[in-house]
């Protein structure tokens, strides 16, 4: 499989050679598109069972990584989702899962290069579910973005 025939949710912009494109987009092929169709049943579903205005809109709130930065997660399941950002991957990861110091579930998207290639090394692995910790940088003065990595600690649920 070449960089130019990778599935639809898997096209890649040039952040990375051509033979590590390849490689990232076997990978990443094997992480399961986002399902929209149960989506909307599990949005109304929520809506529906709301009773107050955090539950309102709860569909909705995706956990920041600020809001998981130094937290140990525990990572449940991961979903691809094609991404028009220019410069990436061409797509973006939903993880779901637990923080572990709250016991919250969370539900984060990302598509930092490096974090993407982690969690799609782990699914090919089927290390889930993983138990990291999300490491964000300071913010890079020309672009204001904050570098972000996960610190793994256990892969396939072990602590």
């Amino acid at each position: 499989m070449t960089a130019t025939d990778t599935p639809p949710g898997t096209d890649i912009q040039q952040v990375v050679s051509p033979e590590t494109q390849a490689l990232f987009a076997q990978m990443a092929v094997g992480i399961p598109e986002a399902d929209d169709d149960g989506a909307y049943e599990s949005i109304v579903l929520q809506l529906l069972n709301a009773d107050d205005v955090g539950a309102l809109n709860a569909p909705w709130d995706t956990t920041g990584a600020d809001k998981l930065a130094n937290h140990r997660l525990r990572i449940e399941s991961l979903a691809r989702r094609q991404s028009d950002y220019a410069g990436g991957l061409g797509i973006y990861i939903v993880a779901k899962g637990v923080d572990l110091g709250t016991g919250e579930p969370f539900v984060w998207t990302t598509g930092s290069v490096a974090i993407v290639a982690q969690l799609a090394r782990i699914h090919h692995l089927g290390g889930l579910p993983a138990v990291a910790e999300l490491v964000v940088g300071d913010p890079n003065p020309s672009t204001g973005r904050r570098p972000q990595r996960l610190n793994i600690i256990a892969l396939g649920g072990s602590k």
